[in-house]
Order: structure tokens, then sequence, then C-alpha cells
């Protein structure tokens, strides 16, 4: 096992444990029909990070084989730089393949994917002069969505997401509300008012209404947005939506305030992304770090923080880094993988029910899953994740300053995830 490899033997021998069970284990997923695997499959970094397309076949292969039955991806993959389409036409053309000689079973592989309102991934339509920013409306929604059925071959899809707000909020690692956009990377469309949401949830009826998807979602929301969703939805006789794919981890528990509630009053589910921390949390990119060879066919240097610093920096901000210190000697006192405490953790919060894993590699697929076949853990691990987090709150969120955040001047030991050795 991974755990047997990594962790100090001395060490081990003292160390508490956590039980392992055989198999993963699988929840109904919130309000819907789906029963899906406590572990969701994310597949942002292929096309990118992951420039061959067999790669991602293989992992895909190995989630399979593992027991993975939901497989999260957005029109907007891969990210970081060959942006949009890519991601989904590679899962097509495996899905094609792989229901064709039988291996996958379609009605028993849960699909979700995502729209965005700068349109990126989005085939242009013909007559339409201006693509994005749009307020998901319903010629816009329509068409991106039938666009990744098409590059996806899958007929349907089980989860359809609104990748982020398309009003004036800001997203993307500032934990406070600014109006006007402002801390916000990419432009707005609206201010957010009641008809913008109402005409948001029309847009998802006629997906409905076409038999296109099966259940939507939101991501990167907040509670105002949970909450003005799913009123709209009441009032319209819409399906609420039945998850939100929000930034969720030990170094960014912001989703744990208000928008939990938002979420919890109105059952609406947590599918979290970045529980490791663009991978920070996995203790890779610490000083002469153990972690940083685990996975020999992805060399740290061909790692996120170091081959594109500049996308995602917060994770790798030097508040992150000093709380990720105390996460990795934690997960080492329990016998367990920094990866493996990091996964595990963000399973057991009972605001979320699926938690997305991403992997560049068939050996971080294994790790990652494997993570999910921990017994849950003992109340005193929990309790001690609390403690830090007192200590280091949401390291890798900004409030006022980006930039005051990204250098922390008032640390006298510091380093980023993209800093070298």
């Amino acid at each position: 096992s991974f755990g047997s490899i990594l962790v100090d033997p001395g060490l081990a021998e003292m160390a508490k444990t956590v039980g392992r069970r055989d198999k993963l284990q699988y929840v109904k997923f919130g309000a819907s029909d789906m029963v899906v695997s406590e572990v969701c499959g994310g597949t942002m970094t292929w096309g990118s990070f992951n420039d061959n397309e067999e790669l991602a076949h293989d992992q895909l292969d190995a989630m399979v084989r593992l027991g993975v039955n939901f497989i999260d991806t957005a029109e907007l993959y891969p990210v970081a730089w060959n942006y949009g389409q890519l991601t989904e036409k590679w899962i097509g053309n495996w899905l094609t393949k792989r229901t064709a000689e039988g291996k996958v079973d379609r009605s028993k592989l849960y699909l979700a994917t995502k729209a965005n309102p700068s349109a990126i991934g989005t085939p242009p339509i013909e007559g339409r002069e201006k693509m994005g920013p749009h307020g998901y409306d319903e010629d816009m929604l329509m068409h991106a969505c039938k666009s990744s059925i098409e590059r996806m071959q899958c007929k349907y899809v089980d989860l359809y997401q609104l990748h982020w707000p398309c009003r004036d909020t800001p997203i993307f690692g500032c934990a406070h509300f600014y109006p006007e956009g402002d801390q916000r990377p990419m432009p707005f469309f609206d201010k957010g008012g009641v008809e913008t949401f109402e005409r948001q949830v029309l847009s998802v009826k006629k997906l409905f209404d076409a038999g296109l998807i099966k259940h939507w979602g939101l991501s990167n929301e907040n509670a105002y947005g949970i909450s003005m969703f799913c009123m709209a939805c009441d009032k319209l006789g819409v399906p609420r939506p039945v998850s939100v794919q929000n930034d969720f981890s030990m170094v960014n528990r912001t989703y744990e305030g208000d928008t939990w509630e938002a979420a919890y009053r109105f059952g609406v589910v947590g599918l979290p992304y970045g529980a490791l921390a663009g991978g920070v949390l996995s203790g890779k990119y610490l000083p002469g770090s153990k972690y940083a060879n685990v996975h020999k066919e992805r060399p740290l240097a061909e790692c996120r923080h170091r081959k594109k610093p500049d996308f995602q920096p917060r994770y790798g901000a030097p508040t992150s880094m000093l709380a990720t210190e105390k996460y990795v000697s934690l997960a080492e006192e329990w016998g367990l993988t920094p990866t493996e405490l990091a996964l595990a953790w963000a399973r057991d919060r009972p605001c979320n029910t699926s938690i997305i894993m991403g992997s560049t590699s068939v050996s971080q697929v294994e790790e990652c899953v494997n993570a999910f076949k921990l017994e849950k853990l003992p109340k005193e691990l929990m309790d001690a994740v609390d403690v830090i987090f007192e200590e280091f709150r949401n390291p890798s969120m900004h409030y006022c300053k980006k930039e005051v955040f990204s250098e922390a001047a008032w640390l006298t030991k510091k380093r980023k995830a993209s800093d070298s050795a």
C-alpha cells in the first residue's frame, strides 16, 4: 500500500491506525436517483498537463476497474492552457470504444459536465455575434449542452452544472463579497436580480423538457445563489439543483459557513473539487519531501505548481504551505499518506456526498481511490484537523488584498509551492 511505502516504519509501529475496507462505498446523491461512488473522477488536466489521449483512457479504465461510477468534466476543460472541448472529446472516444467492447455500461456510469458563462469551449452559434459573457440564456445553454453530449457521445448528461455565476460576484479564491465584478478574474453578465435567476432556471427547464439532462447542479456558488436558484425553481415548477461543486479542502473551508447552511436547508449536497488543493496537500511541494517522487511517471517539475505556477497559485500560497506541513505530520501520526488524509477527511465532512479527485497517472488514480477505502476517520483525528485549522483558517483564500495574501510579508518562514527546492 502507499501507506507502507511512504510512512517511516518506526513511526508506523507507534502510529494510531485507521481501518481499511476492500471496496468503495456508494451513496445516494442527494435528492436524485443516482447512487454514486464516494469518489468522483475528475478530468480537468486531460489535454494539458496530460497531453496524450491514451493516458486519459488508461486513467478512466483504472477508475472503472476500481469501482468509480461517477465522472466529472466540463466544456471548459482542459485547464491552464489549451482550454475547451478536448477533454470531453477524449471521454467520448473512450466511452464509445469501451461500450462497444462491452466493458462499460453507460446506464451505470454517471457523467457530469458543466457550461460556463464565458463560453469557453462552446462552439459558435450561427448568427450570434457575441458568445460571452452570457447569462445562461436558453439558446446558449441548449447549444452548450447539445455540444457537450455530441463530444462525449453519451446521448444525455446525468448531472449538468452551471460552472460559475454569471453575476458580478467574486469567484476563485476570494472569500469576501464585492459587487461590480471586483475580485473576479473574468467578466460578469448581470447583477443577480430575481429575474436573472428565473431566466436561468427556465433555460435549465428546456434541457429537461428536451430529455438532454437527468439532473442539474451549481458550481462555485454562494449562499445567495443557492437560495435564489432554489426559490426560483419552486416558483416555476422546475426541479431544484441537486448539488453544488465548490472548492473545498483542509486549507479552504469557506463552504462550511453560510453556503453550507443554504445548501443544507434546500437539500443541495456537496460535490467538492480541490480536496488536495491542486496537489499541495499531498505534501510533494514541501522542501525535501519524500512524497515528491512517489509517482515516478510524474516528476515534480511536470506537476501543476512547477509547470504552470500562475495557474491557481492560491493553493500553494505561503500560508497554505505552512498549514500543509502540519497536516502532513498529522497524516503520518496516523499511518496515512497526506493524500489519504486530505481525501478521507473531505469525504467525512457532513456537507459532502461525493468528492472529486484529480489525477494525471494511473498510480495517482490508485492512491486517490484507495483513500476512499479507509473506514470513517476517528473523531480524534477529525478533531486534530480542526485544531490545525484554528491556527490556519482558510490559508489558501484571500479576503481583501490578493497581492498582500500572495506575498505574506508578515511571515519570517515562507515559501510557495512554485518555489524550486
